[in-house]
């Protein structure tokens, strides 16, 4: 097997990935919190900590990157749990990026179901393979995009083709609020997500050059999307990738949290009908330790009148992983969908009547989870009580 040079794990100019790996405490927290971990048997080599120790040897050319090896390490949600609890403050999603690019970039990487929704982008702008053409399908009969606005709506692709009710809503309050808006329909591309994270950077950076191109034609000064993994990969690698390649990037990206947060806090909307239900709200990874948005979602259901939050045992910053991240949902999905369903078990446990969310992929995952473990338990997303609210 190939050595594995120092360069393709610094990749892009992150020479300070190489320092993360020496600064390993070997503590053990990460271990703990894995949500992919407790999969491996209970091997020690299926914990973050040993990974990291993994690179280190393949970094200085005393171990091969063996195909046991670089599957375990496709197994990750990206969901930042290890990052989160770092003793040393390991950048570690970083980590496994670079990992992984390195091991696209020596053809061991990355895994069948990835490659295949590569082939399918390529074609089709989206990793679902749907028409370019039915982009639009989520539009309602009274959606009324302006052809330009400073604030553009980019759908995503889960959210455009699979789960349509978190996007749908959202531009149902904008258009109610007045607030004008732009859309591109079929020239918007797939934000570059599901490609970054499996390691497949120069794709991704093809169809974010594409986007970039798209956001500078229109002239917009805000973008705003209803998916946590689009709002991440926008506000982060966008101005990243952007920078690297001499490019401009004017534009402020929001998760359609935030909008809604700014609005009631403006008295632009006022939610006055009373919902009487018990909810529990689960934190996205890429919503919450992405961005940080843990007091935007909370804000929104507080203003429901009659709503009663309960917290999981695990929320804000400790959030447990829908499985659906990273690749994982569609690499292993067995492993998803058992992470999804422990997930849901802690929601139950809460004895809330509704489960809420605010990221497409996590909808989808316990609506899958909800559906195996024959609950009752409801699943709406947070824009959708806070309309039934406002009607």
């Amino acid at each position: 097997m190939p050595r594995t040079p120092l360069s393709l794990l610094g990749a892009q100019g992150e020479a300070h990935l190489s320092y993360a790996l020496d600064t390993c405490a070997r503590c053990g927290f990460c271990k703990t919190v894995c949500p992919t971990y407790p999969f491996g048997g209970g091997y020690e080599a299926f914990s973050p900590r040993a990974k990291v120790h993994h690179l280190k040897l393949l970094r200085d050319g005393e171990a091969d990157p063996t195909p046991e090896w670089v599957d375990r390490l496709f197994q990750c949600t990206s969901c930042e749990r290890c990052a989160e609890v770092c003793q040393t403050d390991i950048p570690l999603v970083h980590v496994w990026e670079a990992a992984r690019r390195a091991m696209v970039e020596l053809e061991l990487g990355p895994m069948p179901p990835h490659k295949k929704l590569r082939v399918l982008a390529e074609e089709f702008k989206n990793p679902y393979g749907e028409p370019i053409a039915e982009r639009t399908r989520w539009m309602q009969a009274h959606h009324r995009p302006a052809e330009r606005a400073d604030l553009l709506v980019f759908g995503g692709c889960t959210a455009s083709y699979r789960m349509p009710p978190m996007l749908q809503t959202g531009v149902t309050i904008l258009q109610r609020e007045g607030v004008p808006y732009a859309y591109a329909g079929g020239e918007e591309a797939c934000c570059g997500s599901p490609f970054l994270r499996t390691g497949q950077r120069e794709f991704a950076g093809r169809l974010i050059e594409e986007n970039l191109d798209l956001l500078e034609r229109l002239g917009v000064r805000e973008v705003v999307t209803p998916c946590g993994g689009c709002s991440k990969t926008l506000k982060k690698d966008y101005p990243a990738f952007a920078q690297a390649h001499g490019r401009p990037f004017d534009v402020k990206v929001v998760h359609f949290a935030e909008v809604y947060a700014r609005l009631i806090a403006e008295g632009r909307i006022r939610p006055t009908r009373p919902i009487e239900k018990k909810v529990t709200y689960h934190d996205p990874c890429h919503v919450g330790r992405s961005q940080g948005l843990y007091q935007e979602p909370r804000a929104i259901l507080r203003a429901i009148p009659g709503l009663e939050l309960v917290e999981m045992e695990h929320h804000r910053e400790s959030s447990r992983c829908c499985g659906a991240g990273g690749g994982v949902k569609s690499g292993y999905p067995v492993m998803a969908a058992a992470i999804a369903r422990d997930r849901v078990l802690e929601a139950i446990d809460t004895g809330a009547e509704v489960l809420v969310t605010m990221c497409p992929f996590c909808q989808a995952s316990f609506a899958q989870a909800l559906r195996e473990l024959g609950s009752s338990m409801a699943l709406r997303g947070v824009e959708e009580l806070l309309l039934e609210s406002l009607a």
